[in-house]
């Protein structure tokens, strides 16, 4: 499990990173053309195309992220289904996650140990302060093999 998370966390923020500029690129390039009363056309159009060429990567790396995080959700949802079968609305990407039982919704978040086990925290989300350490549970994340 820490091995996907490592893996996927870089391609996340390139992700991230590519979205946000090319996003902004051509946001800047619509509101320059709009304040110049249309008259800066081609540059305009060449600030666009940039902000496109920059948004590309960034769906790429996005594809490349969820590859990744489906293999963290498939490692994570059978240990949540096990321990709360009536769980709905799930949501687990990187190292944390949601999900909701019985209208409660419950934070996860991993965590590895010093003994280098790997645990899954599930808490309430909204807690008020008198009974915040007793709605707490730690789930262990079976050990795989591999195999090849």
């Amino acid at each position: 499990m820490e091995q996907l998370i490592n893996t996927a966390t870089p391609y996340y923020y390139a992700m991230l990173g590519f979205c946000i500029f090319g996003i902004a690129i051509i946001c800047t390039s619509i509101v320059i053309f709009i304040i110049s009363d249309m008259t800066t056309g081609k540059e305009s159009l060449i600030m666009f195309i940039l902000g496109v060429l920059l948004f590309i990567p960034g769906l790429h790396f996005g594809n490349i992220f969820d590859k990744y995080n489906e293999q963290m959700t498939a490692i994570v949802k059978p240990i949540i289904s096990e321990n709360y079968p009536d769980a709905t609305d799930f949501y687990y990407g990187l190292d944390t996650g949601h999900f909701t039982t019985n209208d409660i919704e419950y934070k996860i978040q991993y965590k590895k140990t010093v003994k280098n086990e790997e645990k899954l925290i599930i808490s309430v989300k909204k807690q008020s302060d008198d009974n915040k350490d007793k709605q707490i549970k730690t789930l262990n994340i079976p050990k795989t093999t591999n195999d090849n």
